[in-house]
Order: C-alpha cells, then sequence, then structure tokens
C-alpha cells in the first residue's frame, strides 16, 4: 500500500500523515507550497507540488499510490468560489483521476453537518453544501466503479 494524502498542509491533512508515517506506510503529499510543506511534514513523507484543480498535476502526483485521502478544505478568504472549488471541484477532480488509475481505496473527510443548509459555517460561501455535493459524487462514483469509499 503506498497512500496519496490531498490536503497535507491542513491540520487534518498533517495529523493524517504524521499517522501514517508512524505507521510506517509509504507516503506521498500533495502540496501547492514546497517550502511550507517540508517546514511543517515529517521528512519521511514524499512531497509533490501539485493542485487538486488540475488534473495533469493530480495524475503525475498520484502515480503509484494505491489508496487517495482526502483532507482538503477552502481556506478562509474573500473569494465566494473558493469552497465550490476546492471541497467540491478539487474532490471531484481526485476522485475521476483516482478511477482512472483503479485506486482501491478512497477516504473523504469531510465535516459534521453537511445536511443542514441553514448552519451557520454555510454563511462562508455554502462550505458545507460543497462539501456534501463533493460527498454525492463520491457515493455515485462508487455506486459505477470498483472504486470502494468511505465518508467520515
Amino acid at each position: 500500500m503506498k497512500a496519496f494524502v490531498a490536503g497535507a498542509t491542513g491540520e487534518t491533512g498533517r495529523r493524517i500523515i504524521q499517522a501514517l508515517v508512524e505507521r510506517q506506510i509509504p507516503v506521498r503529499a500533495l502540496v501547492r507550497d514546497l517550502d511550507k510543506a517540508r517546514a511543517m511534514l515529517p521528512a519521511e513523507a514524499e512531497l509533490v507540488v501539485g493542485d487538486v484543480l488540475k488534473l495533469e498535476s493530480l495524475r503525475e502526483a498520484i502515480a503509484d499510490c494505491t489508496v487517495i485521502l482526502s483532507a482538503t478544505g477552502a481556506a478562509p478568504s474573500f473569494d465566494p468560489t473558493g469552497p465550490y472549488k476546492v471541497d467540491y471541484e478539487g474532490t471531484k477532480n481526485l476522485v475521476d483521476v483516482g478511477k482512472e488509475k483503479g485506486i482501491q481505496q478512497f477516504v473523504m473527510v469531510s465535516s459534521l453537518c453537511t445536511s443542514l443548509l441553514f448552519h451557520p459555517l454555510n454563511l462562508f460561501w455554502l462550505i458545507l453544501v460543497w462539501k456534501k455535493q463533493a460527498e454525492e459524487y463520491l457515493q455515485r462514483v462508487v455506486c459505477l466503479t470498483p472504486l470502494s469509499a468511505l465518508a467520515v
């Protein structure tokens, strides 16, 4: 098994990588900023520069990995399209590339309350709505392919 972690420099992604390294599971971390990643991630993690919004960078970055763990999340900003792009389009891209590459398992770290439209977090550009859409996309693709899924 070789794990691919998207969202590697976020709080959850860092914890996932640390747990994988402690278990001596080979891990490849998708990062946008190599210097930032080197400063915060264990040296045992293989770092690859890429972006969940760029399909070709994902194809190259995932390479020989057998498991995808997605801990992506839009960073707080004034960009109202951030959650749509990262939480939905980015996850959709990961799922699609995972399907192309025959990934054995896809783990998506989502959020509590994604089913609640009138949740205060949705004031931040509908972040929970877009996470819910990504969950549903993953579930639809899993029903059509051997890709297995776990939405947490």
